[in-house]
């Protein structure tokens, strides 16, 4: 999926609380369904034909909700698939011609399957890697279509295809071909310079979750869900990890510290984005932690390695951030 964060083995760390409410009208229950469903389609690689219904199903759900979703469908010449991303648009003050706010998850899961070394062939289902987001991204856009007011800039959300590596191990060729794809779309039809924000999701749904901090987002608009999970009262589990002394040790060292992930390929096309994710401690290999389970690219990304609480919490921290993403859009398309 992506190219982990470099670790360091600390003792001492200190656990968020396992306790704690998504306060909000994002429903978890409902989102989990919508896992289940994804999950019921068994593994979804780039290509595959399970991931195909998935982006139906993707497809449906929007048009239930009185949306007119779009696919983006474009054949990747040296892996020889089609990526099919899916986005929709809940219209702001100015459909046509205003600034976007977009949000977006991958839906694809890990290739488990073909590679050399047996170890990484199994049956892989990612039901929090690529199961998680987008059903979240679902309910968000039920809530946003239902309120009686309109946002004050045009919401899209994104379904990305291929984000993950083909490769076993993170192979920049082989990976984020989807939001590549799509931004080179978006720079053609000359829509890329009217998004002002991407918020990526991803890697959500765990038992006692969390959202870590990321080297590789817009700072600024990670102080936005900083202060939305203070007012949620949830601040103990938005960017505790990596730690002070981690992030000391890093600094120190002069090391690089981020998550590769679609995040990057917008924010290399210009765009401020933004990462969140539950992605430190959850590897097998590397920093371990007895309070996070370490699902991450194994069979045990399943549904029972999920909390629909989590699920809610994700799509409530959104809804919390979203006046004052709503305020950075405006000010970015105020300058220009």
């Amino acid at each position: 999926m992506h190219r982990p964060l470099r670790q360091l083995v600390l003792s001492g760390l200190a656990a968020l609380a396992a306790c704690g409410g998504a306060s909000g009208p994002i429903d978890g229950s409902r989102a989990m369904a919508h896992v289940e469903k994804f999950v019921g389609f068994g593994p979804r690689p780039f290509g595959s034909e399970a991931l195909a219904k998935q982006a139906d199903y993707i497809c449906a759900e929007l048009q239930k909700l009185g949306l007119s979703p779009k696919r983006h469908e474009v054949l990747e010449e040296k892996e020889k698939k089609t990526i099919r991303n899916v986005y929709v648009q809940i219209d702001g003050d100015d459909p046509e011609n205003g600034p976007i706010l977009m949000f977006g998850a991958h839906y694809d899961t890990k290739l488990a399957d073909g590679h050399q070394d047996a170890a990484h062939n199994f049956r892989f289902v990612g039901a929090i890697d690529g199961g998680g987001a987008p059903a979240v991204l679902l309910e968000l856009a039920r809530e946003l279509k239902n309120r009686p007011q309109k946002p004050k800039v045009n919401v899209w959300f994104y379904f990305i295809d291929a984000e993950e590596s083909l490769d076993w191990q993170w192979n920049d060729a082989r990976a984020l071909l989807g939001s590549r794809a799509f931004c080179r779309f978006l720079s053609k039809e000359k829509i890329l310079p009217r998004v002002k924000a991407f918020v990526l999701l991803d890697l959500i749904g765990s038992k006692n979750w969390k959202i870590d901090r990321d080297g590789n987002s817009h700072q600024e608009l990670q102080n936005v869900f900083g202060k939305a999970a203070k007012t949620m009262g949830e601040e103990r589990r938005v960017y505790a990890y990596p730690t002070e002394q981690e992030l000391d040790y890093y600094r120190s060292k002069n090391v690089p510290w981020g998550t590769t992930d679609d995040h990057q390929v917008f924010r290399d096309f210009g765009v401020p984005s933004v990462l969140l994710i539950d992605f430190h401690l959850r590897q097998p290999e590397g920093q371990k932690h007895d309070d996070y389970e370490r699902w991450w690219h194994t069979p045990d990304d399943d549904l029972p390695a999920m909390d629909p609480r989590a699920l809610a919490f994700a799509g409530n921290l959104v809804l919390a951030a979203l006046p004052d993403l709503q305020d950075f859009v405006l000010a970015r398309a105020a300058k220009k």
